[in-house]
């Protein structure tokens, strides 16, 4: 009977220092993802209480019931706008990732604007989009206290924003989509379609009296130095005028009172995809 073969013989120190180095990698890994986080969070804060002009936005949200703001991320010092610069970039990828992946619903209210939707809830789904997610919960609590002072200087009677709680969602566009969707219903082209109808957030039937919703924050983010008019999107106010979906262009609405209608988008050859993330406020 032959022997059995000698087995090999195993270095344990280089298994012991495998199993270390990988140890370190993934320490290394949380850390950069906890700086990262930690650094966007920041950011956003700084953006809301250094830039935003939260006095002209709460006397705005008074007298017309909306406010537009430009560079919300990225405007200010190099470095500011360097880094908003970055953080857009992010956001912009990981909404395309969502899309890509399938982490987001076609929105069969629209079928025909190609638009897919999807919650930006945390948790389990942070993974998904930490940008998206640290924008949402910054934005929800660095904004409200600010706007709930402006708004009892005014003496206005619009309800306090919570600090702790909204809705985020993310709403993303793609032209192949809305093109295959022209095609297979022989629905009328984007520039020959029936424009959506004027009305608000909340809505007016029965559910509009206990619908939570105070405020809307709209950040729009598209491909950046885009032609606003031949991409598309954006907010047109009733009896007023539209606002293009720019990027980095941030519009605020009365939830339940602005009546106005969000524009569906158009797109090119290059432009074809669009994103607005969304934040009700309660």
């Amino acid at each position: 009977k032959p022997s059995d073969p000698i087995p090999a013989e195993i270095d344990n120190d280089s298994v012991v220092d495998g199993e270390a180095d990988e140890t370190v990698a993934k320490a290394s890994s949380l850390v950069e993802s906890q700086r990262k986080s930690v650094d966007c969070l920041t950011f956003v804060r700084k953006r809301v209480e250094e830039y935003f002009p939260i006095g002209d936005a709460a006397k705005a949200l008074v007298e017309k019931g909306y406010f537009v703001y430009d560079g919300f991320l990225s405007s200010g010092s190099d470095e500011d706008v360097a880094f908003g610069n970055s953080l857009v970039a992010e956001m912009t990828e990981e909404s395309f990732s969502m899309l890509a992946n399938d982490k987001l619903e076609r929105d069969i209210t629209r079928l025909v604007d190609g638009e897919y939707v999807g919650g930006i809830v945390g948790g389990e789904r942070y993974a998904d989009c930490p940008r998206l997610t640290e924008y949402v919960v910054s934005l929800t609590r660095h904004l409200p206290p600010l706007l709930n002072n402006e708004l009892v200087n005014l003496q206005s009677t619009m309800p306090k924003l919570d600090t702790t709680a909204s809705m985020g969602t993310l709403r993303v566009y793609d032209r192949n989509t809305r093109l295959g969707a022209e095609s297979l219903l022989s629905a009328p082209s984007s520039e020959d379609a029936i424009k959506r109808p004027f009305g608000v957030i909340c809505g007016d039937g029965e559910d509009a009296e206990t619908d939570s919703r105070r405020l809307t924050a709209m950040l729009f983010l598209s491909v950046k130095d885009s032609d606003a008019n031949e991409l598309g999107g954006g907010v047109t106010v009733e009896n007023e005028v539209k606002y293009g979906g720019v990027c980095d262009r941030m519009i605020l609405l009365r939830s339940d009172l602005c009546s106005h209608r969000q524009e569906p988008w158009k797109g090119n050859a290059e432009d074809d995809k669009a994103i607005c993330v969304t934040v009700h406020f309660v």
